[in-house]
Formats: C-alpha cells, sequence, structure tokens
C-alpha cells in the first residue's frame, strides 16, 4: 500500500536538463597536481583558526583547524602534502569575497581519496552494528561533528547541531531528502544508484541516536532508478525505511516542501521542523555520517559538471579545495567563453572567479557557452498578473513584497513575511515583465539583516554607556558616603578628645585641690605646735 502523499502550494516544473549527467556514475576525479585551496570558513558557521603553520608535513584525513563555536566544524586535508600558505584566497560564493585558506601541495605519489565501494549489506550492517554498540551517543555526535560534517544539500548547516536538537524535541519522523529537484543536477541520483548501501548505513546511524518511530526517504518519481536502488538496499536495513516515490515538482526538495508532502504538516513561519518532532537530512549529509562515524571525515564530495561548455560532463568525487578551473579543463572545458553557475539555474549563483575551489556545500558545476547562456531580458513593468503568487511554494505575496522593497519599505516587507521566502526563484521563473523577484528579496533580507546587527551594536553600546553612567554615579554616591564617614569620624574624635581634655583638667584640678588641702592641714599642724 502506498503512502498517501500531499501537495504544496504553487511550484513549477522547468526543463529538468539532466540527461547529460544522469546515466553517468560517479567516479573519483584525480588530482591533476597543483595545488589544494581550502577555505577556513564554509557553511554557515563562524571561520576556524588553521592549526597548521607554512610548511608543515599533513596526512590525509588530518585535521587543519580547530573550531570554537557550535555552528563551526574543522576542515581536514583531502590529501598528504604540504602546507605552502595560509592567505586569503577567492572563496565560491556569491558576493566573490576573498577567505582565509590553507595552500596545501599534494605530494608527487599521493592517490586520490578513492570513496569506499558498497560493502555486502550484511557485512556492513554488522560491522556498523558492533561498532555503535560500543559507542556512546555524545561519541556519535562528537565523531560527526569532529568529522567536519554540514548540510551537503546546499544549507551548509553543521549536522551534529541539527541532531543534538532533534534529540532535545523526541523526534518522531526523520525523513531523508533525495529529491534533488533543481535542473541539471544529478549527483545525489547517482549516490544513490552507485552507494545505496552506504547511505543506508547513515540512515542507521540516525536511527541509533534519534530513535524516530518512523524513518521516511523521499526521492522524485523522475528517478526510478534511484528509487529501485534504495529499496533494494532499505530491504536488508535493521531499521524499518521507507522509501517514498514523490511527484516531480519543482521546489519539492525544499526541506518544508518535502515535510508538507510526505506528512501533511506545515512548518509555522519563524518555525523549525523539530519543533514539529520531525527532522530531514540530504542523502549526501546521510552518506557522509556513516563515514565520520568510522573516523573518515568530510574530505571530498559528489559534484555534477554539466552544461554545453564541457565536453564530457559527468558525476565526480571531488576533494574539497581541488581549484575549479582544473577540474572543468579536465571535463573538456571549450575555448569559448562560458559561464558558470554554482549549483541549480534555480537557486544558483554566477562564479565570479575560476580561481576559487571546490567547497563542502558546491553539488553542482553548470558550464554554458556564453552564445546559449539564458539571455537576461530587460525587466518591464509589473502588469499585477499575479502568477509569482500562484507560484510561491511558502503561499507569499510576490508582488507585494516586491512593491515593498522596491521602495525601501522595510517594515512593510517584513509584515508580508520577507523571511520566510526560499530564494527558489518559482516567482522570477513565470514572471511575464522578467522581473528579478529573488534579487530584490535578497537584497531586502540583507538590508534588514544589516540593519539588525548595527541595531544590535547600537544597543550594546547604549547598555555600556548606561553602564558606565550608573558605574559612575555609584562611585561618586560611595565616595560622598565615604567622605561623609570621614567627617562624622574626625567629628567624633575632636569631640573625644575635647572631652577627655575636660576630664583631664578636671582630674588635674581635683589633684591640685587635694594636694593643697594636704599643705593647708600641714600647715596648721605646724602652727598649733
Amino acid at each position: 500500500m502506498s503512502r498517501p502523499l500531499q501537495t504544496f502550494h504553487g511550484g513549477i516544473h522547468p526543463e529538468q536538463q539532466k540527461g547529460q549527467t544522469r546515466a553517468v556514475p560517479l567516479q573519483p576525479y584525480p588530482h591533476p597536481g597543483g595545488e589544494l585551496v581550502i577555505p577556513l570558513n564554509q557553511g554557515i558557521g563562524s571561520a576556524n583558526r588553521a592549526v597548521v603553520a607554512v610548511g608543515d608535513t599533513v596526512r590525509a584525513g588530518q585535521r587543519l583547524s580547530e573550531c570554537f563555536t557550535p555552528l563551526s566544524v574543522p576542515i581536514h586535508a583531502p590529501y598528504d602534502g604540504t602546507v605552502t600558505a595560509i592567505e586569503r584566497r577567492p572563496l565560491t560564493h556569491p558576493s566573490g569575497i576573498s577567505c582565509l585558506s590553507v595552500v596545501i601541495v599534494p605530494d608527487d605519489d599521493t592517490s586520490p581519496p578513492a570513496p569506499t565501494t558498497d560493502l555486502p549489506a550484511s557485512t556492513s550492517s554488522a560491522s556498523l552494528d558492533a561498532l555503535l554498540a560500543t559507542l556512546s551517543t555524545e561519541t556519535l555526535i562528537e565523531r560527526i561533528r569532529m568529522g567536519g560534517i554540514i548540510g551537503l544539500g546546499g544549507a551548509g548547516f553543521p549536522t551534529a547541531t541539527k541532531i543534538r536538537k532533534g534529540e532535545a524535541q523526541n523526534i518522531e519522523t526523520l525523513i531523508i531528502n533525495g529529491m534533488e529537484c533543481e535542473p541539471y543536477i544529478t549527483c545525489d541520483d547517482r549516490l544513490m544508484q552507485d552507494h545505496s548501501d552506504e547511505i543506508i548505513r547513515g540512515i542507521e546511524v540516525l536511527n541509533q541516536l534519534l530513535k524516530p518511530t518512523e524513518i521516511l526517504l523521499g526521492i522524485e518519481d523522475n528517478k526510478p532508478e534511484a528509487i529501485a536502488a534504495m529499496q533494494r538496499a532499505a530491504t536488508a536495513s535493521s531499521a524499518r525505511i521507507e522509501v517514498v516515490s514523490c511527484p516531480t515538482c519543482y521546489p519539492s526538495g525544499g526541506e518544508k516542501q518535502l515535510i508538507q508532502i510526505l506528512t501533511g504538516k506545515e512548518v509555522p513561519s519563524g518555525g523549525f521542523p523539530h519543533q514539529l518532532a520531525i527532522l530531514c537530512q540530504n542523502v549526501a549529509t546521510v552518506y557522509a555520517i556513516y563515514h565520520a562515524i568510522e573516523e573518515r571525515p568530510l574530505t571530498q564530495r559528489s559534484v555534477t559538471i554539466s552544461g554545453d561548455g564541457v565536453a564530457q560532463p559527468g558525476n565526480f568525487h571531488v576533494a574539497i579545495g581541488t581549484p575549479i578551473r582544473p577540474l572543468l579543463e579536465s571535463c573538456g572545458l571549450t575555448d569559448q567563453p562560458v559561464s558558470v553557475t554554482v549549483g541549480g539555474p534555480m537557486m544558483g549563483f554566477p562564479l565570479k572567479n575560476l580561481e576559487s575551489s571546490i567547497t563542502k556545500t558546491v553539488n553542482c558545476l553548470i558550464v554554458n557557452k556564453s552564445a546559449t547562456s539564458p539571455s537576461q531580458n530587460s525587466p518591464l513593468n509589473c502588469i499585477r498578473c499575479a502568477a509569482c503568487s500562484d507560484a510561491c511554494p511558502v503561499s507569499l505575496l510576490p508582488q507585494q513584497l516586491y512593491w515593498a522593497t522596491q521602495a525601501r519599505n522595510f517594515d512593510e516587507a517584513q509584515s508580508l513575511h520577507l523571511f520566510d521566502c526560499i530564494e527558489c526563484g518559482c516567482c522570477s521563473y513565470v514572471c511575464p515583465s522578467y522581473l528579478p523577484l529573488v534579487d530584490y528579496y535578497r537584497h531586502a533580507k540583507g538590508t534588514v539583516r544589516n540593519q539588525q546587527r548595527e541595531q544590535v551594536k547600537a544597543d550594546h553600546a547604549r547598555n555600556r554607556h548606561e553602564f558606565r553612567d550608573a558605574r559612575l554615579q555609584r562611585e561618586k554616591e560611595e565616595k560622598a558616603k565615604k567622605l561623609a564617614a570621614k567627617k562624622a569620624a574626625l567629628k567624633a574624635k575632636k569631640a573625644n578628645e575635647s572631652r577627655a581634655q575636660h576630664e583631664s583638667s578636671a582630674v588635674e584640678a581635683d589633684k591640685k585641690a587635694t594636694i593643697q588641702a594636704a599643705i593647708d592641714r600641714a600647715k596648721a599642724r605646724k602652727a598649733a605646735l
């Protein structure tokens, strides 16, 4: 009996463009030589601090950084080699900013970090069960954190932190996201086909940690091979895993949309899935969790390279830190001018510098000849057709948000739930006036966040000023009290001295009177004789 599925509002059906790579198995990408550039800032956490120095020799899997906040995870060396620099290098980021990075030159005889092949289900399951039986929950979570595992679906949220929050909320439903709904991207599809047993082992780790009542693996119905592979692997698992085929519709791979499809529950505005006793993880993240438990840190990830700008598109296991230019050249980068998009065409961003490198959140590089790249039509006036509202999967009012953000009325934009926008691009995709709606929303979010940061700084400065004023007033009052006490003590001392002097004078007078009386008596006796 198939599971009853729900739907979410809106959504679109863009051309899939997956034919170039969906039949190409994942294969290791051998490093062509040169250097690896590994940014110290990956994911949403704060930047790490390097624990290696220039000239150090490092081994594959060695930790290169230390982290200080719960939202940070360390990075590791993908190959044996030598640290040649720790300096700012271009970061694969929409802004094109640079980031402090560890630069490693691999040894000449180093071998690529080839992924493990799927073991027979019974063998790998037995060894994993034995390992899980000997490790505490805290040890398992710490291995995930120190293995550098973050969300590999694009968000980059630290996985250990997400699991800890799930533990605190007593997760009932564990959802594994195998949707991969963006056009062009097929690396997760191939990962499920080529490494299904290892994904199941990762799910078993999460099952041990969270002990959910149900585990759902959602896969779009345009991936029949992946569905079949995961169903075969799931049958041999000790965990009860239900593989669910879901209708193909963008953005069904969004966390909140997938939750709605599989459970019918809606994550409230500003809320989180764990508040509904639900936790979601991407299939690539689950694959990495399994390896982290066996103390093999995240040093590579699966990447799709597609588009008409490369002669040999495919899916690759690529070491973190691999420069993008030689990676594309190995796939037959054309001599013509090309444009490179990081991620999918809907939520990705144009790459500003081919000298930047693969990071943990890069899952796809779309290389198109400039002549065939989607042209940017000139924006026209909004015709109020409401197509954007019909397509929005979060049930927002994109047209009203557009007017508010264009007028820089950010208070109104926030009242229209600006931060509920998942920036999926559906509204821009269907807009007949070619309005870059998502660009307006991103700009507005950035402006509001900057204003909030400035407000926090202002509040902090005001609190410090008020604290200083209160401290100075307190010190003034304490000083006045001390002065008054000192004056009172001095006055009391003088009074005591005066009283003592008076008493001393009285005693002296009495003494003199006594002596004089004695003299007088003596004189009287003498006179009587």
